[in-house]
């Protein structure tokens, strides 16, 4: 007998997806247990041996946007697959990159509750019928029989010629429609950049406790025997692990329900699709109790660690670099000679790969915040200029970072990166190219907003004593090569930086899966090593072990970069206890490139820190000269442009 939809999620079927999702918890708790541990360890180290880093030339604004903001807001057309037909819709894009539509405006004006709101993470934007139905065929490839017709007469109809889909492999698809080709490309590229923003959710928030998270999904997804970085990674804590769940359920499902679906293929899809949607819901319920259940339960073993840590921080440093030693003696030449013979040879290409893209995305958005400045400018050496012309072209500056149209042209810079890395990707199993796409975007994206804010502060911070246009004219020059310069230094840097991360994030999951059959069987020998009192597990073996083979992959990484990093580490894998590694090699690097000590790793331990030398003084010296400008004027500086439309217009009555 077929299968109907309204049978789909009975009481069984949601017992049963609950089931799912629990064993997923329980497999994931105590790996997000014993990595809470060893970022705990980290921290405390952190804290007890602070690592030097490089401030940033740019200032950056710390005030968040208002998440309630409205940043777009129209009439468009929705295809209703329950009624299959198109229906007018207002859809309103608030700051937070939630999308509400309405029957009508009126009705968003009244503040009525939205007919709908959609989460954008892990989506993807097409537009165009032939993208939407690949995309359907890659992920399901039970539809991809003989040519249906039905399915796609229901978008080709669309009464207009600029259709926009927005697909995801277990939500609701949104399948839109709009008046003017202009209109496509405004709202194609704003919900672009609300994707990517939500995607990348976690990886901009720098906390061991999304590290630990992070790096607990990593080895629990090893087990299994899935290695590296993917787009089960985008969204929240919730939503990475609803997408494990149904990246394991997916299979059993089409196996054993999908042949049971009864009706024509266009039917069979939509309830197929309908049904997935319907599924994803209620793990993603189930998935968010248990998480917070879990979250409360690593908040008490926090403070537990805490009471252990601190004060025998000394005997268990000690403990982990006599595990170290002995891992690195009879490990570390196996792992030697996996980078040297399978990485090495594809590092310089795959640095280059990388680097190209980004170097070209920073180039377009030095180009584009300079051509921005120089309108302002422009208009203010204008002798007819006003106050409401001032106003305008300071708020489109100030509104540049967030205008999603004007970026595209830098965002189209970094999605080479997938053409760039098409054939070094499939050879190391890499799937994390769009990943690194969008962390890239993100990149110009804060570099940019950097560049308005620091150009703001510095304008307003050094007002002329006579308020003259040609004095105000030379001013805004002055701050416009200023700006530029702190750009140049923090783009290289964070360039630098990227690619780095990418490095490791493509390298790293290959040489562990390539070593495992030969080192891990080998890592239970090293039980006693362990103290007999270390009853929370502060020093776990195959931690360890696993950051023995992320400091050498990071020593073939620092030969192919030239350099040593000094800046925090983005990337999906903990630092972890670095510095507790042989660091003679980086270095000698750094003093080849004549580089200061801050710049390379850290010594053993603790014990073997250097003494503060005269040459790391006169650097914090420089840093700090560089900035004091910024810094003296840092009080007086206003969050806003009145200040610098006021003395502006003062400049023009004066003269």
């Amino acid at each position: 007998m077929g299968l109907n939809f309204s049978t789909q999620l009975d009481q069984r079927m949601h017992e049963y997806l609950k089931g799912r999702a629990d064993i997923l918890l329980n497999d994931i708790r105590p790996h997000c247990r014993a990595q809470n541990t060893v970022a705990i360890l980290n921290k405390v180290w952190n804290e007890v041996e602070p690592r030097p880093s490089q401030a940033p030339q740019l200032l950056t604004n710390k005030e968040c946007r208002d998440s309630e903001e409205v940043i777009a807001q129209g009439h468009m057309l929705q295809h209703v697959d329950s009624r299959r037909k198109w229906k007018q819709r207002y859809f309103v894009m608030k700051a937070s990159y939630h999308l509400e539509y309405f029957e009508t405006k009126e009705a968003e004006q009244k503040g009525l509750k939205p007919e709908g709101t959609m989460l954008l993470s892990g989506f993807v934007v097409l537009t165009s019928v032939t993208e939407y139905t690949e995309m359907l065929h890659r992920t399901w490839p039970h539809f991809n029989g003989p040519a249906d017709t039905c399915w796609n007469e229901q978008y080709t109809n669309c009464p207009t010629d600029h259709p926009l889909f927005l697909w995801h492999p277990y939500r609701p698809h949104l399948v839109l429609c709009f008046h003017t080709a202009d209109d496509l490309h405004n709202w194609s590229t704003l919900l672009a950049d609300g994707i990517r923003h939500l995607n990348t959710v976690l990886f901009r928030r720098d906390s061991f406790e999304v590290r630990a998270f992070l790096e607990a999904v990593r080895v629990c997804r090893m087990q299994k025997g899935q290695y590296g970085i993917c787009e089960l990674y985008f969204g929240s804590e919730t939503e990475i692990l609803s997408n494990m769940v149904m990246e394991d359920l997916c299979p059993v499902l089409e196996s054993q329900l999908l042949p049971h679906i009864r009706g024509p293929e266009s039917k069979r899809k939509q309830t197929w699709l309908k049904m997935i949607g319907e599924m994803y819901t209620v793990v993603e319920t189930h998935v968010s109790e248990g998480f917070q259940a879990l979250l409360r339960d690593i908040e008490e073993q926090n403070l537990q660690l805490e009471k252990k840590i601190r004060p025998d921080f000394n005997q268990i440093l000690t403990s982990k670099k006599q595990l170290v030693a002995k891992l690195q003696e009879s490990l570390g030449d196996r792992i030697q000679w996996c980078c040297e013979a399978q990485v090495q040879p594809h590092m310089e290409l795959a640095r280059d790969k990388l680097a190209d893209p980004m170097n070209a995305g920073l180039g377009e958005t030095r180009r584009l915040f300079s051509e921005e400045v120089n309108r302002v400018i422009s208009v203010v050496k204008s002798t007819e200029h006003s106050s409401s012309s001032l106003a305008e072209v300071f708020g489109q500056l100030q509104a540049l970072p967030y205008q999603s149209a004007q970026l595209n042209h830098c965002y189209e810079k970094i999605e080479t990166l997938e053409q760039s890395l098409s054939e070094l990707a499939p050879r190391f199993s890499f799937a994390g190219v769009r990943l690194l796409t969008q962390r890239a975007q993100n990149i110009i994206q804060q570099l940019l907003e950097d560049a308005v804010y620091t150009f703001q502060h510095l304008l307003v911070s050094t007002q002329p004593a006579t308020g003259l246009s040609a004095e105000v004219s030379q001013r805004l020059d002055n701050t416009q090569v200023r700006v530029l310069k702190k750009f140049d230094s923090d783009s290289a840097a964070a360039g630098r930086q990227f690619v780095r991360d990418s490095l490791l994030e493509i390298f790293l999951p290959y040489v562990l899966k390539t070593v495992e059959p030969i080192c891990k069987p080998e890592l239970p020998v090293y039980e006693g090593c362990l103290c007999a009192d270390d009853d929370e597990g502060l020093i776990q073996i195959e931690s360890t072990y696993n950051e023995l083979v992320l400091h050498i992959v990071s020593d073939e990484i620092n030969k192919a970069m030239k350099e040593t990093s000094t800046q925090p580490c983005y990337s999906l894998y903990n630092e972890s206890m670095g510095g507790l590694w042989n660091n003679n090699a980086q270095l000698d690097i750094a003093e080849d490139l004549g580089t200061s000590p801050s710049n390379a790793s850290h010594p053993a331990s603790p014990e073997e820190l250097p003494e503060p030398t005269s040459g790391m003084g006169s650097l914090a010296t420089l840093e700090s000269s560089k900035l004091s400008e910024v810094e003296d004027g840092w009080q007086c500086l206003q969050g806003n442009w009145d200040g610098a439309n006021q003395f502006l217009d003062e400049g023009k009555s004066t003269e």
